[in-house]
């Protein structure tokens, strides 16, 4: 019985073989088998929803030292996706640039960001949010995550920005909201813009959370359409952002063991540099056109930029404080900046006009002492 059981089981086979001919195997060529490995790399993650926290709060137990309790708060706070339009990353671990990495690939982000107040110690700076993310078709905003840091005991993160990227950012306060639209875009380029952001390293020492600066060449970002409501004030750009490695964010815990608050030292390399752009004007298709005014500016450094021993507070009668060390006498803020070809021009003109007539230059030596201060109170 088992052996014409298995008679009637290969005849069928067969049979099915003979009707069904697109069953049968068949040798697959060099494209079908590279879209088969494609598939099998990596991952799909989909998801669309809505996220809600009635509160979130920082608490500086002891102020400015002197025991004042200060509070800042977020509330309440919701992260949603658009309706039918779901948040899709696709996860690939990967050789990039001869080195294993773990890369996320997001060709739409539609979420979106609402936090009511911003409050410090009960007094609200106002609602802050974003939306309405904008990504060209084909684009994507790419991150790739790299084991190593800065001394190869943390991780490195590169991201990719696409120039087609934008959304909208906004802040409102009793009713009235400013919005202004983040855009990477050239205006001059519609192949251009973007922003790349490579070898962002985060280590942990024995001094505190070592964030390594990104390098950037070239980046491009605008802040379109400053806006209340829908009155136009201007807008604003950095141009040809270029940002030397070797920079660094370094946060610290308060020096004193029974102490509550951070310390931060920051340092940007040397020869960074970008362009301001200062625009008038509503942006729209008529960029560049003749009713849109621009001013600009280089920016760069000539001497490293150095903030040592600034420390971050929440006092219960000052509010949000920036201060330095006082007893570091090495505290404080240094740098030599230099402000150059200032011009202003139709937005049509630039970079046409040839050798534009300038206004000027600046050479900016900076240095605040440990006794600088800056609060922040709501109202």
């Amino acid at each position: 019985m088992a052996s014409l059981g298995c008679l009637r089981l290969s005849a069928l086979l067969a049979g099915c073989v003979v009707a069904f001919p697109m069953l049968a195997m068949q040798p697959l060529d060099e494209q079908s088998l590279s879209e088969v490995t494609g598939q099998a790399q990596g991952l799909r993650y989909t998801s669309e929803y809505d996220a809600r926290i009635d509160s979130i709060s920082y608490i500086d137990d002891d102020g400015m030292g002197d025991g004042n309790v200060g509070m800042l708060t977020l509330s309440p706070v919701r992260l949603y996706t658009q309706t039918n339009r779901p948040v899709q990353i696709d996860l690939e671990v990967k050789e990039v640039n001869g080195r294993k990495a773990l890369v996320f690939t997001n060709r739409d982000l539609p979420i979106e960001t609402e936090v009511g107040s911003f409050a410090i110690n009960g007094y609200s700076l106002g609602g802050i949010g974003h939306g309405n993310f904008q990504i060209g078709t084909g684009d994507a905003l790419v991150t790739t995550l790299y084991a190593g840091g800065n001394e190869g005991n943390g991780i490195t993160i590169d991201l990719d920005i696409p120039g087609s990227m934008s959304f909208d950012t906004w802040l409102e306060d009793d009713g009235a909201r400013l919005t202004a639209t983040l855009d990477f875009g050239d205006p001059r380029n519609p192949l251009g813009g973007g922003m790349a952001l490579k070898n962002i390293s985060f280590d942990l020492e024995g001094d505190g959370l070592r964030i390594g600066l990104p390098e950037i060449t070239d980046g491009n970002v605008n802040f379109y359409n400053v806006r209340i409501g829908d009155d136009v004030l201007n807008s604003a750009a950095l141009r040809n952002v270029n940002l030397q490695p070797g920079g660094y964010l370094l946060v610290k815990n308060a020096r004193g063991a029974d102490e509550i608050g951070m310390e931060m030292d920051l340092l940007v390399k040397k020869d960074s540099s970008l362009d301001f752009v200062y625009i008038t004007g509503a942006i729209g298709e008529n960029y560049p056109g003749p009713n849109v005014f621009e001013m600009s500016a280089n920016i760069s450094l000539v001497d490293d930029l150095s903030v040592r021993g600034m420390r971050m507070n929440v006092d219960g009668e000052r509010g949000l404080v920036f201060d330095f060390d006082k007893t570091n006498a090495q505290s404080g803020v240094s740098g030599n900046l230099l402000v150059s070809d200032f011009t202003m021009q139709r937005s049509d003109k630039v970079g046409v006009v040839t050798d534009p007539v300038g206004i000027g230059s600046m050479d900016i030596q900076m240095n605040l002492t440990n006794n600088t201060y800056m609060q922040i109170e709501g109202h």
